[in-house]
């Protein structure tokens, strides 16, 4: 059975879907089929616009887990009069209805997977156009302004009609002029001469109409949050122009924008002022023939620490007696990263459980976790969690470290550990025993004699043998056992 490209993008769609949903339960319940299409809906419902013009609808399904997607993109549209709207399901986007000429009502479906939904659209008449706005305030010379074109439709519905009007300039274009092009339409530019045109958008035999006025700048004053600005950072200007005729109009986005020590500072052509280096500036905004008065002073200071990395920052663990080192790195407003461990201040949640000094040596106090973090200037660090586990064995020692014995009698060897936190218990059962030569002198692993050696009869006079004590992977120094015949 042939499938749609859209069913077909819904199925594996709802079967990510089960396979995401069976995922975050336990892992020994079966995933069940894949949710299905339960109904589908369309909004906007009963919609009215003009012809000639486009209208957006929205497809929306229920499954049968009750989650609802938006599947416009993914159902089949299609109007039951083609004369009045049609539906283009390969090329442009999905759900995009388009008003011919004819006017009247059609019936929308979108399908998929077999569920239909259904609402109508009607295609009227224009009765009139507002143009917005409609009076505005004055503009300087080569600035814009976008006027928006409102449609009363004969059912009283009112539609935008601002991409489909045709604009022009009924009346004194050297004072402003407005854009028909696509992509700009209503968007009117202020000319030389100053005075007022009239502005006017149509469509389907309704015109609107607005004015425009254009008037030269009387002077211009720049502003600023503030006048110092770390280096590294950035800020927006402000450029403010008072016209002739006593209105204001902000015109930082067409203002040419001028640093008077471009080494200290920049400014870019919409007014965003990036700080270089240490020092001062003038910034000047320059529209119309008319220069900014006066001029702002911007003030290049120090960097400023913008976060601070401390590492490791994976989760660390070390034996109760060990220490930790931590590195801080801060991240200043001009890009460089100096490691400033000895000047953050360092933290842990549980100093119980883990001690850290200025260096950001980390000390182990007993078992637990604790977080480390450090700060510096109000700015904090990221967090880095450390475990103490149990303290861990470091060396083995085997007493005597030397004897002799006649071959037959016995020599009780002693191990004693030293751990990570200092303490030195007997271990003297606990570990494994070795001679380098049971043929000189054997020593026992078994329960209630571990570590007794005793000596062999050799065939010599006297020889010796190493005893040695091992413990999860610490072997200990050698014991020198001689045994005299």
């Amino acid at each position: 059975m042939k499938t749609s490209f859209g069913t077909w993008i819904v199925t594996i769609a709802t079967v990510l879907l089960s396979a995401f949903i069976s995922g975050c339960g336990t892992s020994n319940v079966e995933p069940g089929p894949p949710p299905t299409l339960v109904t589908l809906s369309i909004t906007p419902v009963d919609k009215s616009i003009a012809p000639g013009t486009t209208a957006q609808l929205t497809a929306t399904g229920t499954f049968s887990n009750g989650s609802i997607w938006n599947i416009t993109t993914s159902a089949i549209w299609n109007s039951s009069d083609a004369s009045i709207a049609t539906f283009n399901n390969v090329i442009g986007p999905r759900g995009l209805a388009t008003a011919l000429t004819s006017t009247g009502t059609t019936t929308i479906t979108a399908v998929l997977s077999g569920i239909t939904g259904m609402t109508t659209l009607n295609t009227l008449h224009v009765s009139s156009i507002a143009v917005a706005p409609l009076s505005p305030l004055s503009i300087a010379p080569g600035t814009t302004q976008q006027y928006t074109a409102m449609g009363t439709l004969t059912d009283s519905t009112t539609q935008n009609l601002t991409s489909f009007a045709t604009w022009t300039t009924t009346v004194n274009p050297t004072s402003g002029t407005v854009s028909d092009a696509a992509g700009s339409k209503g968007l009117a530019t202020a000319g030389s001469t100053p005075g007022t045109a009239a502005i006017q958008a149509a469509f389907d035999g309704a015109t609107g109409s607005a004015t425009l006025t254009s008037s030269h700048v009387h002077s211009i004053l720049v502003t600023s949050p503030t006048v110092t600005l770390p280096k590294g950072l950035t800020q927006q200007f402000t450029a403010t122009g008072t016209l002739e005729d006593l209105n204001s109009q902000n015109l930082t986005m067409w203002a040419t924008w001028s640093s008077s020590s471009p080494t200290v500072a920049t400014i870019s052509n919409t007014g965003l002022a990036n700080a270089l280096a240490l020092g001062s500036t003038n910034i000047s905004a320059f529209f119309d023939s008319i220069a900014s008065s006066p001029t702002v002073t911007l003030t290049v200071t120090q960097p400023v620490l913008l976060s601070i990395a401390i590492t490791p920052n994976t989760p660390q663990s070390i034996a109760l007696g060990l220490t930790k080192q931590y590195t801080a790195t801060g991240t200043y407003s001009d890009g460089s990263t100096p490691v400033i461990t000895s000047f953050v201040a360092w933290k842990s949640s549980q100093p119980g459980v883990a001690s850290i000094d200025g260096s950001g040596l980390a000390t182990s106090v007993a078992q637990g976790t604790t977080t480390i973090t450090a700060s510096m200037s109000g700015v904090p660090s990221n967090n880095a969690t450390l475990t103490v586990t149990p303290p861990e064995l470091v060396s083995i020692t085997v007493s005597p470290a030397s004897a002799s014995i006649f071959a037959g009698t016995t020599q009780q060897f002693t191990a004693t550990g030293t751990y990570t936190n200092g303490t030195t218990p007997n271990l003297t059962t606990s570990v494994h025993w070795d001679s380098s030569k049971i043929s000189v002198a054997s020593i026992s692993n078994t329960t209630g004699s571990q570590g007794l050696a005793t000596g062999q009869f050799i065939s010599t006079f006297s020889d010796s043998t190493d005893i040695r004590a091992s413990l999860s992977g610490i072997t200990s120094n050698a014991g020198t056992l001689t045994v005299h015949y």
